[in-house]
């Protein structure tokens, strides 16, 4: 089920939840659990109402990110400003243990 064009999402989610309860209540004439219809009924519309959602979030954050500017602004902003930090360890304190 497709937003209709200029269709906002909270009347096209009104049309999926009335869509899935007429199919949910054709299940259960059929003759079919209800709970079973139920649990199904309640994944349908779920994933209807997040397909939307996923596709937006999808589409607008990979094209739009550069990686290497991003790797450029924090070296400029933060990198410059910190002093080396070692990557290891010396001194009496910590020697001690290997001259025994």
């Amino acid at each position: 089920m497709k937003i209709k064009e200029g269709e906002n999402y909270e009347s096209w989610s009104e049309r999926v939840r009335m869509y899935e309860h007429g199919w949910a209540l054709q299940r259960i004439a059929e003759g079919e659990p209800v709970e079973k219809v139920m649990d199904e009924m309640g994944k349908r519309v779920m994933q209807k109402l997040l397909h939307p959602i996923f596709k937006a979030i999808q589409s607008a954050s990979v094209a739009e990110y550069d990686a290497e500017k991003s790797r450029k602004d924090y070296e400029e902003k933060y990198l410059k400003f910190r002093q080396p930090v070692a990557d290891h360890v010396e001194g009496q304190i910590f020697d001690k243990d290997e001259e025994k």
